[in-house]
């Protein structure tokens, strides 16, 4: 059953809205899913997932970022992977948030090797990057970068990485036909990451801040 009642969507974009469709461009989904009823007609459902790893950032980060921005409260679920490791989600069911973020360019779907840059000002790009790294952001090669299969959110990582002017290594190879990127920013400049993209995950912000010349340059 879809839930619409006191829901109020963001009137233009923000610092907020930005992180949120990074978090989703991440470890986000808006399916396309269909249910058959019991009269037999097939209804479109209108799902919104979030899972993590981390039940303190669904808790500290994800939930709240999700109050603030709709008025309404996502689920927590537990789940377990085929490993017995947990897995966090944050479903909710909402036509009216799925369609607002649908319109905001949210790829909706299987999005690994399609998704894109939502249709947002400049100016908030770096939150957006924010998001994308607070989720799929991690330890690759020597450095803090990520995997993607998607050739559009590669190109925007490697122009936000020129634009800040990091240090960082590009490496795209192809597998089954299909051509997959990784992208890192070298240890050197580790320092900058948190000056220019405010990330809130903290195992991510630790994990930088571990790096030997991030703590020379904090003292």
């Amino acid at each position: 059953m879809s839930i619409n009642k006191n829901i109020i969507l963001p009137k233009r974009w923000n610092n907020d809205l930005a992180y949120f469709c990074g978090l989703i461009l991440g470890d986000g989904s808006l399916p396309k899913a269909f249910t058959k009823r019991p009269n037999g007609k097939i209804q479109k459902r209108h799902l919104i997932y979030f899972f993590c790893n981390s039940l303190n950032f669904c808790k500290e980060v994800y939930i709240p970022l999700f109050v603030r921005l709709f008025n309404i409260n996502p689920r927590l679920e537990i789940r377990k992977k085929k490993d017995r490791k947990i897995l966090y989600n944050c479903p909710i069911e909402s036509k009216k948030i799925y369609l607002f973020l649908k319109n905001k360019g949210i790829t909706t779907g299987k999005k690994a090797k399609i998704a894109k840059i939502p249709n947002l000002p400049k100016k908030y790009y770096a939150p957006l990057l924010a998001g994308l790294l607070d989720t799929d952001g991690g330890k690759k090669g020597s450095g803090f970068g990520l995997s993607t299969a998607s050739k559009y959110l590669a190109k925007f990582c490697d122009n936000m990485f020129k634009q800040f002017k990091f240090s960082y290594h590009s490496c795209p190879w192809k597998y089954n036909n299909h051509v997959y990127h990784q992208i890192y920013i070298h240890k050197k400049d580790f320092y900058k990451i948190l000056k220019y993209i405010p990330l809130k995950n903290k195992e991510k912000v630790d994990f930088i801040k571990s790096a030997p010349m991030a703590q020379s340059v904090e003292h």
